[in-house]
């Protein structure tokens, strides 16, 4: 009986938070693919940074850009080229002011390539120096820090990658040769 509604009680704190993600969902305009799909197509080198589980969501961003065959970099390895006018940054930050983010951004504009933020933040310092701007709604949530909006990057960038797969009809046996070997 106690071990039922233990479980219970998992399952609906499960569907408070797929809820909150779908919720969030709804508000995001459908055109942010097609935007984002533009402002990638035009650039030579794509990096992409974010700090603590924004990173992360970066970096797997970025390895699913690789595989579709973009020069892509997740900023700070030490295989990072030099950032260039005929670039574009991606940056996935919540707040949009952390004090590192904006020292890379300040780096980017002063390069003249793209900046392209990810945020729940319009009005933040990064929004206001980006060229683009993706708005994740996010407003009150039962989860700790940003989980809402980390959870809503990971699944947009997700879907971003299918859909373009999906549009220009990519064989994913291409995108195997370019997943590593080596695990």
């Amino acid at each position: 009986m106690i071990e039922s509604f233990i479980i219970s009680v998992k399952i609906l704190k499960m569907e408070k938070v797929i809820n909150e993600v779908l919720n969030v969902f709804k508000k995001i305009k459908k055109e942010e693919f097609e935007e984002f799909e533009k402002v990638i197509l035009k650039s030579k080198k794509i990096f992409v940074f974010g700090t603590g589980r924004s990173g992360f969501i970066g970096r797997c961003f970025c390895m699913r850009l690789f595989h579709l065959g973009f020069d892509s970099y997740f900023v700070g390895e030490i295989i990072t080229p030099a950032f260039t006018e005929e670039d574009l940054i991606i940056f996935i930050s919540g707040t949009g002011e952390k004090s590192i983010v904006l020292q890379i951004a300040k780096i980017c504009r002063k390069e003249k390539g793209r900046i392209l933020t990810i945020t729940a933040n319009k009005k933040s310092k990064l929004s206001k120096i980006s060229d683009y701007l993706i708005y994740i709604p996010v407003e009150n949530s039962i989860q700790f820090g940003n989980s809402l909006f980390e959870q809503v990057c990971f699944l947009f960038l997700d879907s971003f990658i299918q859909f373009y797969i999906e549009k220009h009809r990519i064989n994913e046996d291409l995108m195997k040769k370019r997943h590593t070997n080596l695990e």
